[in-house]
């Protein structure tokens, strides 16, 4: 699986000025906007970390902004929503840490930012060069519909294939057969799940994320975590790892 830290900026701020940037993904930013929204982004920060390290996260859909505000200087990444946040802020503040021991808190910057070439490459290596928060992605599947799967993804390895991320943005709108089956309506009389789960239930059918799902059910994510939590308390989950 290939998930990457788009961007990455380092900002001040006492200029808004953005003193070194890397991309390493596709996520573009129009570049004639980029100053002021990462000003934007920095006043952010400032009014609600208060200058204290903590990571900060605004959903943009499609990826997410991470943003770690410390000493006077912002550093914020364009991530994939399957990058893991924890590893994203530490090395995020850490590149902080780096900057400030190496050229200050640019109080009494002149504003040249031609003093910092040469940190990209610092930047490059801490990154790993966007791959820093690289985790595996789990795939929920209800376990009446696993041994189906398992025959497809081993008729799928007979023809030297393997199950990518790719094969799942792919399936998204293709139903497979398996998951005409439904659990017994008596979780539902019985009290072990309401409708709601039930329905989330049916969708962890191998080729959604958690993210898929929330996003199919119109459900926020953190909702359908505790979900997902619950089928899985219950044992009628299983997670399948895709690379």
């Amino acid at each position: 699986m290939i998930v990457i830290l788009h961007n990455v900026y380092l900002i001040s701020n006492f200029t808004g000025i953005c003193l070194v940037h890397r991309k390493y993904g596709t996520i573009e930013f129009n570049q004639d906007l980029v100053s002021g929204f990462l000003t934007a982004l920095k006043d952010f920060s400032v009014e609600f970390s208060k200058g204290s390290g903590e990571l900060k996260i605004i959903d943009m859909q499609i990826f997410y902004l991470l943003l770690v505000f410390k000493e006077g200087i912002l550093c914020t990444a364009a991530a994939d929503k399957n990058d893991d946040a924890k590893i994203t802020h530490k090395v995020l503040s850490e590149i902080i840490d780096n900057f400030l021991e190496k050229f200050g808190n640019l109080m009494d910057w002149s504003g040249d930012v031609r003093m910092f070439k040469g940190f990209e490459n610092v930047m490059d290596v801490m990154l790993k060069d966007g791959h820093v928060s690289e985790v595996p992605l789990k795939i929920p599947i209800l376990k009446i519909f696993e041994k189906d799967f398992v025959k497809s993804r081993k008729q799928i390895a007979k023809k030297g294939l393997v199950l990518s991320e790719e094969d799942l943005r792919d399936a998204q709108n293709q139903k497979p057969m398996w998951t005409s089956k439904r659990l017994p309506s008596q979780v539902i009389t019985q009290g072990f799940l309401n409708k709601e789960q039930f329905k989330i239930a049916h969708l962890a059918d191998g080729f959604h994320t958690i993210s898929d799902i929330a996003e199919e059910a119109g459900v926020p994510r953190s909702e359908i975590d505790v979900m997902i939590d619950d089928l899985d308390d219950l044992g009628l989950l299983k997670f399948i790892d895709i690379k």
